[in-house]
């Protein structure tokens, strides 16, 4: 099994993936199949050699098919443990989020999934869907992908892509410091996953997306002056930055990024841009500056759910009817995680679903910072959007961006 493009990287790997096959069958009840998706599934795993030792990027997306159901927090539980058996922390480290333990080797962790066949069958047309469909490694027990629903790659709903933009901008602000406490690695990994999120946005737009980085890489290069003319006059080398960031991302000997700084604005620049165009399309609207990309992201409500919401109910056109209970869901899912962390904010209840408030505060977030420092007036409107969602106090760009991942993981790292 090739899970890194280095020969003795694929060996730690394969030591990895036998623990965690083994802690797994002890711990899961019911279990059928474990799975192995993502970059490590398919040889593109992210790895890098220092001294004598290899050490994976970021996580193992581990997809568990079990005959009964475990509970989100126990399945987290049982990920945290199995990742310090292998050297690492683990996804109960995250919260609170904390800049200065950011550091490649301690970040890793198992992102573990668990499923019923039952829950299987109703998968939502995803990305992830699909790979675990169709581009994924069944690493032990019976190969049950085929109850997965066979969503086509062009069929893709946009709201993914939309989704991955927003995830990746989230992660430039949580892993940049004002006070310089970034880990350069990690950080050049975090700029590496802005650049792949803009190269498979694109190509969704385009109905060209295909699973794979460099194959998706070297896709958009070749299409990128012809199919997006508009975006090649602002940004002509994107498509060389995408190349290069993501052949960084699968050499085990990276290459040291110096000026790092320089290289997290150039990025952001680029991100900005790409999610302005990239929204222009999905949305169906000009948008012309951040402050306009903020509000529309706040009203994507119905653009951003109802292709998944008409795969859940396939009746047409009574997705729209559904909008307010789902958004309802969400609020109160968030209501609660928010209780479990000890924090009150019934608030909630009355603004947008949370996930659309976390991400219109990012945009304002992200576009005060400079070079030279923080547009405080920017930064204001960008506050008063999340505290809508958390109880944020704080004052500077630095501790909002930790109170920005603190609330992008109470809502994202529960079970929706």
């Amino acid at each position: 099994m090739k899970y890194v493009s280095s020969i003795e990287g694929n060996k730690k790997i394969q030591k990895d993936m036998k623990i965690i096959i083994n802690e797994l069958k002890k711990s899961i009840p019911g279990i059928l199949s474990i799975i192995l998706t993502g970059g490590f599934s398919r040889g593109e795993g992210p790895i890098k050699k220092i001294g004598k030792e290899f050490h994976p990027y970021n996580d193992y997306d581990i997809q568990i098919i079990s005959s009964k159901d475990v509970d989100k927090d126990k399945i987290d539980e049982i990920s945290t443990k199995i990742s310090k058996k292998i050297g690492h922390k683990g996804i109960l480290n995250f919260y609170p989020f904390k800049k200065e333990e950011q550091k490649i080797v301690d970040n890793f962790y198992i992102d573990l999934k668990c499923d019923t066949p039952k829950e299987l069958k109703k998968l939502l047309p995803r990305i992830r869907t699909y790979e675990l469909r169709n581009n994924s490694l069944v690493l032990w027990g019976k190969d049950l992908r085929k109850i997965i629903p066979n969503y086509e790659l062009k069929k893709i709903p946009l709201s993914e892509g939309a989704k991955l933009l927003l995830d990746r901008m989230g992660q430039l602000i949580e892993y940049y410091s004002t006070k310089k406490i970034y880990d350069k690695e990690f950080l050049s990994y975090v700029i590496q996953q802005a650049y792949t999120a803009c190269c498979t946005s694109l190509l969704l737009l385009v109905k060209k997306y295909d699973i794979g980085y460099l194959k998706s890489a070297n896709k958009l290069k070749e299409i990128y002056q012809k199919e997006f003319p508009e975006l090649y006059k602002k940004i002509p080398d994107l498509d060389d930055k995408i190349l290069q960031y993501v052949k960084w991302r699968i050499n085990p000997n990276k290459p040291l990024i110096k000026d790092i700084k320089k290289e997290w604005f150039i990025a952001r620049k680029n991100l900005l841009e790409v999610s302005r165009y990239f929204f222009s399309k999905f949305l169906e609207k000009d948008i012309k500056n951040n402050e306009e990309l903020s509000k529309a992201i706040f009203n994507m409500q119905k653009k951003f759910y109802n292709p998944y919401l008409k795969k859940i109910i396939n009746l047409g056109g009574a997705e729209n009817l559904l909008l307010p209970f789902v958004s309802l869901l969400l609020k109160y899912k968030y209501y609660k995680r928010l209780k479990k962390i000890k924090i009150n904010k019934p608030s909630v209840f009355f603004t947008r679903s949370p996930d659309l408030v976390i991400f219109s505060s990012l945009i304002y977030l992200i576009s005060s910072i400079n070079e030279e420092g923080v547009d405080e007036n920017i930064l204001k409107k960008g506050q008063e959007i999340l505290r809508r969602v958390y109880p944020s106090k704080s004052k500077n760009w630095e501790n909002t961006s930790i109170d920005y991942a603190n609330a992008y993981i109470a809502f994202f790292l529960q079970k929706i």
